[in-house]
């Protein structure tokens, strides 16, 4: 029987972080067999699950439709061929495409490549380990057709319970500061909490960017970023991402850059799990359906790019730059008859309906001249092509000139920052160019995944790779080191 001791100071494994990467890294720790594992969680129980609770879905590449049934539940099986109507697949070499190309930039193609080759194997090792997964109400190309049974909180709970199922142990509250290797590639970790000093075999660091942290984030990102309200937990500070380079980690990544999406301007300082349903409602994803404009009345970014899910974070980043920080979203007639809009759209009290430009520059304090003359180019440059469901090919921005108009403000919400550790494919970090032994990392605290924009369901995709494949090694690890042969 594996021991739960509260004053337990010594571990084989020892997992930072609770999100879905560190409890992928604890389950595989376990089911390659190690006795001892532990996961700290910086947050209390009752907020526990991190950025990840607040989530819908992965992506992941899928040949066939068998390999789609599998993830469904029972009750949805019938259902299957309806499901799959207008999807053809998604294959590792078009993930790989998407997420270069979306990303931009200097990345770690190597890596990226790695995740996207391994993803369906992955799902299915998730699968076997008790996720479940239900079709995708509002899919778009690229997507893949199913998101998470209970969205992200479901997929937390069942980490958490096939973790604990397993024999794992978390503790709560516990924030590292500070980590020492010591003799026979050891960690010793210390940490705000009752929970410190812990002596461990192997560690896997899995607790996140600094995107909590405003001191970090106006070092890192500049300025501007030092107050912008989080689309995500309080919890990830940054702090042991800070250790391991102070212990000689490299980083990867563009430290400059983050993950930041347009929000209705109702977004609170953050958002805490459990509050999936009202984090969502707040999204403001229909800018290919309209235009986007700053409060100069002037378009500051291509809204015919790509579909929303590949370009929502580029928007993010862009409002920040921004006059006031703060966009405008605006939609014609055609697009409100259609009902093409999300319900967060139209309940939005910030929104206003107006009959002419002109009274909608007046009321949201944007430039009415300049607006109508940016309107009026665009009319003179498109065609009047009438707007459907979001999902079909994009388009150009097409002509607003049928009132009513809406206007939506919108600014940006930070979800989490690029950079972070240089990671192996096989997710040990690295110091001087070189693996570090016993030590690894998973989820957001990687960098060089990113650049510039980024891919929708990536992230998480990652962090179940590579928190799968630090477990597993953290495991093999552990037991070398005690002397038991390899797992």
């Amino acid at each position: 029987m594996r021991s739960q001791r509260a004053d337990r100071t010594e571990w084989q494994v020892l997992v930072v972080g609770a999100g879905n990467a560190g409890l992928c890294a604890g389950i595989a720790a376990l089911q390659a067999g190690a006795r001892d594992v532990v996961v700290l969680d910086s947050a209390p129980r009752e907020l526990r699950g991190g950025n990840s609770a607040l989530t819908k879905s992965m992506r992941f590449s899928w040949a066939t439709g068998s390999f789609i049934a599998a993830l469904l539940r029972d009750s949805d099986q019938h259902r299957v061929d309806d499901i799959l109507t207008g999807w053809s697949g998604y294959s590792d070499e078009q993930y790989l495409d998407d997420w270069l190309r979306v990303s931009g930039g200097q990345v770690d193609k190597a890596l990226i490549e790695s995740i996207t080759c391994r993803s369906a194997d992955t799902i299915a090792w998730m699968r076997a380990s008790g996720q479940r997964w239900v079709p995708r109400p509002d899919p778009l190309p690229g997507d893949v057709p199913v998101i998470f049974e209970g969205g992200g909180q479901g997929l937390q709970a069942r980490n958490f319970a096939e973790f604990e199922r397993l024999g794992g142990t978390v503790r709560y509250g516990s924030t590292v500061t500070d980590i020492e290797r010591i003799a026979g590639d050891r960690y010793v970790v210390r940490g705000s909490g009752e929970t410190f000093p812990i002596v461990s075999d192997a560690l896997v660091l899995a607790s996140g960017g600094f995107e909590g942290n405003p001191q970090t984030r106006e070092r890192y990102l500049g300025d501007q970023w030092r107050d912008v309200k989080l689309r995500g937990v309080p919890f990830n500070n940054g702090a042991p991402m800070e250790a391991a380079i102070a212990l000689g980690a490299d980083t990867a990544g563009n430290w400059k850059k983050c993950h930041a999406t347009p929000q209705g301007t109702e977004l609170p300082d953050y958002v805490l799990p459990g509050q999936m349903h009202e984090s969502h409602l707040l999204t403001r994803y229909a800018f290919p359906l309209g235009i986007v404009v700053n409060r100069d009345g002037r378009r500051f970014f291509d809204e015919s790019a790509g579909y929303s899910n590949l370009t929502y974070v580029s928007l993010g980043q862009q409002i920040m730059h921004q006059p006031g920080k703060i966009a405008f979203q605006i939609f014609d007639g055609k697009v409100l008859a259609a009902r093409s809009l999300p319900a967060g759209y139209l309940g939005d009290p910030a929104a206003v309906i107006v009959r002419t430009l002109e009274e909608g520059a007046e009321r949201l304090g944007i430039d009415s001249g300049n607006l109508v003359d940016e309107v009026g180019r665009l009319n003179d440059s498109s065609g009047d092509l009438t707007p459907a469901a979001a999902g079909n090919t994009p388009r150009a921005p097409k002509r607003l000139d049928s009132p009513p108009f809406l206007f939506v403000p919108v600014v940006s919400g930070l979800t989490f920052t690029y950079g972070g550790l240089s990671v192996t494919t096989g997710a040990q970090v690295r110091g001087g160019g070189e693996p570090i032994e016993g030590l690894y990392a998973a989820g957001v605290i990687v960098g060089g995944l990113y650049d510039e924009g980024y891919p929708a369901g990536t992230g998480l995709m990652a962090g179940a790779v590579l928190g799968r494949a630090a477990g597993t090694s953290a495991a093999a690890h552990a037991a070398r080191v005690r002397g038991k042969g390899s797992c």
